[in-house]
C-alpha cells in the first residue's frame, strides 16, 4: 500500500507541477496575440521564453504599469502579490477547510436522516445557498448584521469591513474580521459536498460489511465514523479540486466586500487599466493555490480510497 500511493502522489505532483507552468503559459500567450504587437509566432515564443525564466528562475513578475490609479506608486508585482499572499491563503484555506468540514458534517446529517427535520433543514438550507451568489451573502452579512453599520440585529462579534487584522498581532481581531468572510466562501463549497456526502453515504450504509459490524456489536456512531464516512467522503474530497476555480473567485469578491488586503482585490482595477503585468502575477498564484489544492485533494483522496490508488 505505501509503495502504491507513493507512486500516486509523486505523478500527481509532477502533473501539477506541469500545470503550474502551463496555465500562465497559455495565459501569457493569449495576451501577446491580444495585444496586436507580436511579429509572428517565433516572436510570441520568443517572448514566452524569456518570461518563464523571469517568472520561474528570477521571479520578476514585472512591474505595475498604472502609477496613480491602481497604486499611488510603481511598485513590482511581486511586492504586490507577496503583501496580499497571507491575506488571500488565509481566507482561502479557511473556507476549504470549513467547506469540507460542513459538508461532512450536513451530508452524514442528510444521508443518515432524509426525511427527519434535520435532514429537510439540511435540504432546504443547501437549495438555498446553491442559488445565492456570495457577494449578496457578503453585502447581506454587513448591512444586516454588522456592529456598525447592521440595520436589522447588531451582533457584537461580527465582521465589519475594513476590519482584517493579521493573525500575528491580534488573533482575536482576526477571527472576527475573518469567521463571516470564511462561512461566505465556505458556503457553495459546503452545500456541494452536503449532497455529495448524503448520496455517497445513503449507498455505502446498506454495504454487507457495515451490517457485519453491527451484528457484532458495534456502535453506530462508531460504524459511521470509522467505517461509512471514509469511503464515502473521497468523493467529497475530489470536489474541492473541482471548486477550486469558483473558491478563488469567491475570495476576491469577498476581498472587495469586506476590504480585505488581499492580492485578489486588485483583480478587476488591473482588468479594467489593462495591466498585464499584474493579471498575469494573479494567475501565476491562483494557479499555484489550484495545484496546491488538487494535489492535497488528490493525496487524501488516495489515502481514503485504494481504488483511486489503483486507477491512477
Amino acid at each position: 500500500m505505501t509503495g502504491t500511493f507513493r507512486g500516486y502522489v509523486l505523478r500527481r505532483f509532477a502533473l501539477l507541477v506541469g500545470t503550474l507552468i502551463l496555465v500562465p503559459s497559455l495565459s501569457f500567450v493569449a495576451f501577446e496575440l491580444l495585444s496586436g504587437q507580436s511579429g509572428g509566432l517565433g516572436d510570441v515564443l520568443d517572448a514566452l521564453g524569456e518570461y518563464l525564466s523571469a517568472t520561474f528562475f528570477r521571479l520578476d513578475l514585472g512591474e505595475d504599469s498604472f502609477r496613480g490609479q491602481t497604486f499611488s506608486r510603481t511598485r513590482g508585482v511581486l511586492e504586490i502579490i507577496g503583501e496580499g499572499f497571507a491575506a488571500d491563503m488565509y481566507l482561502l484555506g479557511g473556507g476549504l477547510v470549513l467547506g469540507v468540514a460542513l459538508g461532512i458534517l450536513g451530508g452524514s446529517v442528510l444521508g443518515r436522516h432524509p426525511r427527519s427535520l434535520r435532514g429537510r433543514l439540511v435540504s432546504f438550507a443547501t437549495a438555498v445557498i446553491m442559488s445565492a451568489p456570495v457577494y449578496f451573502l457578503g453585502l447581506a452579512a454587513l448591512l444586516l448584521f454588522s456592529s456598525d453599520i447592521g440595520t436589522v440585529l447588531k451582533i457584537p462579534f461580527m465582521t465589519e469591513a475594513s476590519s482584517y487584522a493579521p493573525p500575528g498581532e491580534d488573533p482575536l481581531q482576526f477571527l472576527k474580521s475573518m469567521w463571516v468572510p470564511w462561512l461566505v466562501v465556505a458556503a457553495p463549497l459546503a452545500a456541494a459536498c452536503t449532497r455529495m456526502c448524503a448520496g455517497q453515504l445513503a449507498e455505502v450504509l446498506g454495504e454487507d460489511y457495515l451490517r457485519t459490524a453491527r451484528g457484532k456489536g458495534v456502535r453506530e456512531s462508531r460504524v459511521l465514523r470509522h467505517h461509512a464516512l471514509p469511503p464515502a467522503s473521497a468523493p467529497v474530497i475530489a470536489l474541492v479540486g473541482v471548486n477550486i476555480n469558483l473558491m478563488i473567485t469567491n475570495v476576491a469578491l469577498m476581498e472587495s466586500v469586506f476590504n480585505i488586503p488581499g492580492s485578489f482585490r486588485y483583480i478587476e482595477r488591473a482588468l479594467v487599466n489593462r495591466d498585464v503585468d499584474l493579471v498575469q502575477g494573479m494567475v501565476v498564484e491562483a494557479t499555484l493555490f489550484i495545484v496546491c489544492a488538487n494535489f492535497l485533494a488528490d493525496a487524501i483522496q488516495a489515502y481514503l480510497d485504494p481504488r483511486v490508488r489503483a486507477a491512477g
